[in-house]
C-alpha cells in the first residue's frame, strides 16, 4: 500500500499544529519537530527512489507458484526408489 504525498503532508501539518499548541514544553515541541523532519525525509527519499519503483515486476507463472507453494508434484527423475537390502525390513532407516 503506497502512502500518498498528500497524506504525509497532512500528517506534517498535524505535527506542526501540535508543536504550536504545546509551545511551552520544549521537549514535546522537539518531539513534534523531529516527526516533521522524519516525514519530510520520507517524502524526499521517495522522490529520489521513484524511477526505480516504476520498473514493472513480472507476475509469477502458475508453474512457479506451484513450485513455491510446494504443490507441484516432483518429477519422476527426482523420485527416489527404495533400496532393497537383504537385512532391511522396511523403508525407514530405523527399521532393523
Amino acid at each position: 500500500m503506497a502512502i500518498t504525498n498528500q497524506t504525509v503532508l497532512k500528517k506534517m501539518a498535524s505535527e506542526i499544529q501540535e508543536a504550536m499548541l504545546q509551545h511551552s514544553d520544549e521537549l514535546k515541541v522537539r518531539e513534534h519537530v523531529r516527526s516533521v523532519k522524519l516525514l519530510a525525509d520520507l517524502l524526499l527519499e521517495e522522490e529520489n527512489t521513484a524511477p526505480e519503483q516504476t520498473r514493472s515486476v513480472e507476475e509469477p507463472t502458475v508453474e512457479e507458484v506451484r513450485k513455491m507453494m510446494g504443490t507441484d508434484k516432483p518429477s519422476k527423475t527426482t523420485e527416489s526408489k527404495p533400496i532393497d537390502h537383504d537385512d532391511a525390513n522396511g523403508s525407514s532407516i530405523f527399521d532393523f
